[in-house]
């Protein structure tokens, strides 16, 4: 390249260079895809969190609804998110008895008002 020519145009990227080291766009621009990157994480695991917190404590109080509803109210009750159970994937809820646990109601991935489980399908 000659003298004449653009000051933007003497060092382009094209030219050959003997270093391999990157220049400082690449290194500026790797520097920003960290941050972008730890900054989703930021944003995305407490979001994650307390979702899912308000999810149990939703699933918890349906819970105690079906409980009461099915047995008497001193009957302890437990819910559990359930995922290899095809027939009841999501939260379920069981009622805590001398016998072992009672399946009460399927609450559902997005836990809410408690679908009650037939008397003949509980186990």
């Amino acid at each position: 390249m000659s003298d004449d020519d653009p000051i933007e145009l003497r060092e382009w990227p094209d030219d050959e260079r003997d270093d391999a080291r990157p220049t400082a766009w690449e290194r500026r621009a790797r520097v920003m895809r960290w941050v972008a990157l730890v900054a989703l994480i930021g944003m995305l695991v407490p979001t994650t969190l307390s979702t899912v917190a308000v999810a149990r404590t939703t699933a918890e109080q349906s819970c105690r609804l079906a409980v009461d509803a099915v047995a008497s109210e001193r009957t302890p009750s437990r819910v559990s998110f359930e995922v290899l159970s095809l027939e009841a994937i999501g939260w379920t809820c069981y009622a805590q008895t001398a016998g072992g646990d009672v399946l009460v109601a399927l609450l559902g991935l997005i836990p809410g008002e408690p679908r009650l489980v037939p008397p003949t399908q509980l186990s």
